[in-house]
C-alpha cells in the first residue's frame, strides 16, 4: 500500500495554531506521510469572500508550515477558476497519486454535517476517506451520535484505522482534537481593535499580516 496523503482545505484568513495542530493531530492519527493544506479559491457556499488575497493566505500558510517537512501548502485551488468544489481537488489528487494511495480529508465536525448540500457529494468517497474533526465543546454532534451522520453513510463508518488505510478511499472516521478557543474571525477581530495576536499565529504570520496591514490598523 503506497503512503497515506492528508488534505486540509479552508480558508486560512490568516492561519492559526489551531490549524497547525489539527493539522499534526491528523497526521499522527491516521500515520500520514504528509498533510497539504489545501488554502480556497472561490468557495461556492460562502456568502462573503475572504479578507486576505488568496496570495497572501498561500503566503502566510507557508511561513506557518516551514520548517516541517510533513506540512505542505497546496495552492491549486487558488488557480483554479470560477467555483471551487472539493470534488474537483479530491479528482485532480487521486489522479497525480495514482489509485493505491490512502488520501484522508479532514474536515469539521460541523462542516460534515452538512455533506450533503457539498457537489456531487456521494462522489466524494470514490476518492478519500474523510476524516471529522470533533470538538469537545460541540454539543450538538455529541447529543446527536450516530444522528450527526447521514444514514446513508453509516455503512461507511470505521473505528479501526487499520482499515481505513488498508484500502485508498470509501471510509469515514472520528476523532477527537485538542481544545485550542482560537478562530480566524477573532484574530482579525483583535487586530481590527488594535490587540496583540502574539501566541495566536506563528510570529512569522504575525509579522507578515503587520508588513501589509491585513485586518486594521495593527497585529
Amino acid at each position: 500500500m503506497a503512503s497515506a496523503l492528508g488534505l486540509f482545505g479552508g480558508s486560512f484568513d490568516p492561519v492559526h495554531f489551531g490549524h497547525l495542530r489539527l493539522a499534526a493531530e491528523l497526521r499522527e492519527a491516521f500515520a500520514l506521510e504528509r498533510v497539504a493544506f489545501l488554502p480556497a479559491g472561490q468557495p461556492w457556499q460562502r456568502e462573503r469572500g475572504t479578507q486576505a488575497s488568496g496570495e497572501q493566505r498561500a503566503a502566510m500558510l507557508r511561513l506557518a508550515t516551514a520548517g516541517d517537512p510533513g506540512f505542505v501548502v497546496d495552492e491549486r485551488e487558488l488557480a483554479r477558476k470560477g467555483d471551487s468544489y472539493t470534488i474537483d481537488t479530491l479528482e485532480e489528487v487521486r489522479g497525480e497519486v495514482g489509485p493505491d494511495a490512502p488520501l484522508v480529508f479532514l474536515l469539521g465536525s460541523d462542516a460534515f454535517t452538512k455533506i450533503e448540500t457539498w457537489h456531487r457529494w456521494e462522489s466524494l468517497f470514490d476518492f478519500a476517506h474523510f476524516a471529522v474533526a470533533v470538538r469537545a465543546d460541540d454539543a450538538d454532534w455529541q447529543s446527536r451520535g450516530p444522528g450527526a451522520i447521514p444514514k446513508s453513510l453509516w455503512p461507511r463508518v470505521s473505528v479501526n484505522r487499520r482499515d481505513l488505510l488498508s484500502v485508498p478511499a470509501g471510509r469515514i472516521m472520528t476523532f477527537s482534537m485538542t481544545p485550542l478557543a482560537i478562530s480566524s474571525t477573532a484574530i482579525r477581530d483583535r487586530v481590527a481593535g488594535g490587540s496583540t495576536i502574539r501566541y495566536l499565529t506563528p510570529d512569522p504570520v504575525v509579522g507578515y499580516i503587520q508588513q501589509h496591514s491585513l485586518y486594521g490598523t495593527s497585529a
